[in-house]
């Protein structure tokens, strides 16, 4: 969660001490100042975010670029872009400002109507159509300050950008979570279908009929295997992967228009009625999990108030029976059996 503003009421509250000596020369508006522009890619629009005017923003850079011997950031096709040390700067800027509105967190804790954060949440498209709308009504209802950025990724990146302080949490589909630190929480639990067009000729799923077929899977990122193909690896098999698409919204699309077989959870395919129009829907020919939708985030004791916060709302709002039109009707498979 940027904490911009948060950190920001702190460092004006001890304005009286401005002057005094900081440990190597750097304050913290210097950095809040550089979190700004990393994210907005401009002057203007980083004041703005920070409440701060420009003359401001462009003093604490300055003050950031002698400290550091760099430009920092340059300006290319009408952007403030960062340098190389720019680039190398951020996740550690941003960890350590993390950190300090952390602590300062844990006592006060997190006023919805008052204070003012970027929420930021790494999730795959699906689980962005899934849930950000009714995530985002109750954001704009509840919390006039909060601003939330939706950013796509894996479920592998899930871990790494929630501890370096880059995401607030997570929602990803089985997601991998080792770390002490961090929580998962498991939000839903949604079972894999086969899924290919009506036109394919398919009395009977066999396992040996899916291996002969050709696959249509989704990398998100750098993701090259996923669940479903550990699971084929533990009984010794292997699919063939002939197309890759970057997201799961493609994915109906494709299939209506061509023998290819996908094999994700059944909400790809359920989320309205036009997503499995054309398509028949088999369960899978193999032991296969269901898919865990789960919530990578800090744990209580190192998260701060407003991460609370909004782990506690996520949680909240797909709890609620019916309340984030999360519930779907099960399919039937072309066996008869529910999917």
């Amino acid at each position: 969660m940027k904490i911009i503003h948060s950190s920001l009421r702190a460092s004006r509250a001890g304005s009286v001490a401005a002057d005094a000596p900081r440990p190597f020369g750097i304050e913290i508006q210097y950095l809040l100042a550089f979190l700004a522009v990393y994210e907005a890619r401009n002057v203007t629009t980083a004041a703005r975010r920070i409440h701060r005017s420009q003359s401001a923003i462009s003093h604490s850079l300055s003050k950031m670029r002698a400290l550091m011997g760099d430009e920092l950031f340059v300006v290319r096709g009408g952007e403030m872009q960062p340098t190389a040390l720019g680039e190398a700067l951020y996740p550690t800027i941003a960890q350590a400002v993390s950190l300090i509105d952390s602590l300062r967190g844990r006592q006060r804790g997190f006023d919805a109507q008052r204070d003012s954060f970027d929420l930021r949440i790494g999730m795959t498209d699906y689980e962005e159509q899934l849930l950000s709308p009714r995530l985002w009504m109750e954001i704009e209802r509840r919390t006039p300050g909060v601003r939330l950025v939706v950013r796509s990724i894996n479920r592998y990146a899930a871990e790494p950008m929630v501890l370096s302080g880059a995401l607030d949490l997570a929602i990803v589909g089985n997601p991998v979570c080792r770390h002490p630190d961090l929580e998962c929480r498991v939000l839903l639990s949604e079972p894999y279908v086969v899924a290919c067009s009506q036109e394919v000729e398919l009395p009977a799923l066999t396992l040996e009929r899916y291996l002969q077929a050709d696959h249509l899977s989704v990398e998100v990122g750098s993701e090259q295997f996923g669940s479903v193909d550990e699971a084929l690896r533990a009984i010794g098999c292997a699919r063939r992967v002939r197309c890759v698409v970057p997201t799961y919204s493609r994915v109906p699309d494709l299939l209506r228009h061509s023998t290819l077989f996908a094999t994700h959870s059944q909400g790809v395919f359920l989320r309205d009625a036009a997503a499995h129009e054309g398509l028949q829907l088999h369960a899978p020919p193999f032991e296969l999990a269901p898919v865990q939708i789960g919530m990578v985030a800090l744990r209580h004791a190192k998260a701060s108030g407003a991460q609370r916060w909004a782990c506690d709302l996520v949680h909240a709002l797909v709890s609620r029976p019916h309340g984030a039109g999360l519930t779907r009707p099960r399919p039937r498979t072309q066996s008869g059996r529910a999917a």
